[in-house]
Formats: structure tokens, sequence, C-alpha cells
């Protein structure tokens, strides 16, 4: 004989009940502990230490992820430091608003960073040197960062034209001017000559800033070539942002790829950014 397929009886759904409280969880949050520490560099330096600056600044020590405050406080806050032009450059209306009176006096507009703005730093741009733009001398560039020095008494980051060859001729003049003043040399870059410039950093008593774009393996190197002849101590890394082409997201992950490689003991990365 056939039979037919058994088929289960027909069950109801179960009712549906409005739930009339959120259930309540205890939030633990997942702390860690890491083997690794971002390096402290001492930017500026005071008359005690050395140099003729108001304060000194201190950045770096980070041993968590940025804003990771529920793990362990900040070690040190972020340090903000402000532009500051050797000449007038084309700036957006909504910048310009706010510095049009102080353009082409960068004393003026260093004290106006600081005395308004509350800048912890400024960064002087000397634009002047590039061989395409006026080809000013080290020693012209020299007289600017006297000005800007003169201004204000927060610690200084000297700022290049982009051009290997005569930022490291500048940097070395403004290096040895301002021995022991800790200013930082923006920037140290593969094309220059490093064993040159972290010489005269090395010398002078001064931080350098290694750039890299935007690739880590690239940043480990010419770190490397840095220890030769720097400390870890006297050194800062810029990795690059990009808001086009690569995208902000890009650069900030290279950031926190950068930053989790120093906390997990990557000494080539271990340093403030």
């Amino acid at each position: 004989a056939v039979t037919g397929p058994a088929f289960a009886p027909k069950v109801s759904p179960p009712l549906m009940v409005k739930p009339t409280a959120i259930m309540e969880a205890d939030f633990v949050p997942p702390v860690e502990t890491y083997p690794g520490k971002v390096v402290e560099v001492r930017l500026g330096a005071t008359k005690g230490e050395g140099g003729t600056r108001g304060k000194a600044l201190t950045v770096g020590g980070e041993t968590t992820p940025a804003f990771y405050t529920f793990e362990r406080p900040v070690s040190h806050p972020p340090v903000i430091t402000l532009d500051v032009f050797d000449t007038e450059v084309p700036l957006a209306k909504a910048v310009k608003m706010h510095v049009k009176d102080v353009m082409g006096d960068p004393a003026a507009w260093a004290k106006l960073a600081v005395e308004k703005f509350n800048a912890d730093m400024v960064t002087i741009h000397l634009i002047t040197i590039d061989p395409l733009v006026k080809n000013a001398s080290p020693k012209d560039a020299v007289k600017t960062v006297e000005n800007v020095a003169q201004a204000v008494d927060v610690p200084l980051v000297i700022g290049g034209c982009g051009d290997p060859l005569k930022d490291a001729d500048v940097f070395s003049e403004i290096a040895e001017t301002f021995a022991g003043e800790r200013f930082l040399m923006s920037s140290i870059t593969r094309d220059m000559d490093v064993e040159k410039c972290a010489k005269f950093v090395k010398k002078n008593g001064h931080v350098a800033l290694s750039f890299t774009p935007m690739d880590l393996n690239l940043a480990r190197e010419l770190n490397r070539r840095l220890y030769d002849f720097l400390p870890k101590e006297d050194i800062v890394m810029d990795l690059t942002t990009a808001a086009l082409g690569y995208g902000l997201d890009y650069a900030f992950t290279n950031m926190e790829r950068a930053r989790l490689g120093a906390l997990m003991g990557d000494p080539e990365l271990a340093h403030p950014m």
C-alpha cells in the first residue's frame, strides 16, 4: 500500500508581547595592557634648559590607542601649533578674515596666534626660500625666525619649502643659530641628505620631524636611518594626511596602525605623531 506524507499538526505562532523595559546589563570596558609605549619627546627649551622659550612641551608617552581614556588617562594632551607664513599666501576667505591684518608680517602673525588663538606652538613656513619663489637665503630665513622667536616665547616648528637641498641648507643655518632651543625641524624626508640633517639636529639640540607619504614601511625605513645619528627622543613622525585620492579614512587608519604597532612593541613606529 502507498501512504501519503505525514503532515504535522498546525501550531499557532507565539503571541508577540511588546517589551515594557530595556533589559539591563553591566558594561565592562575591555581594558588591555600593551607591551609597548610611545616615546616621549620634549619640544622647546626654557632658559633653565638652555633655551629662551617661556615653556616647553612634552608629546608622546601614550600606552593605549588614541581616545582610549577608559583604559588609562592621557599622558600628555595633544599640542596645537598654528601656521604662520613668511609671505602673503592664498587663503580661504574663512581663514583670511581672521589674519588679514598680519599677513606679510610673520612676527605679528605669530603673536596673534598665541595671544588671540592660544596656540601651544607656532609653525613658521619659510615659503620665500623656495628657489621657484624668491630663493631667499638661509641668512634671510634666520632673520625671519629670529623675529618670530622674539615676538612669542612658545616652542617653534621650522617649516621648509619642500626643496630637499634648500631645506637642508636652511635648517642647518637655523639649527646652529638657535642651538639648544629644541625647535622641531619640519621636515626630514627620504630624498634629503638624512645623515647631514640628523647630525646638525643632534649637534644643536633640536628635534627632527620624520616625514613619509602614508606608508608605514617607508616610515620605518626613514626612522631606521635617523637612529644611526639621533636618539629616539629626538624624533616625531608625520605620516601625512590626504583629503583626496587616498582619503581621510585611509590616513586615519594608517595612524591607527602605527599606534597599534608601537603599542605591540614595534620600536620603529613608537614615536609621537
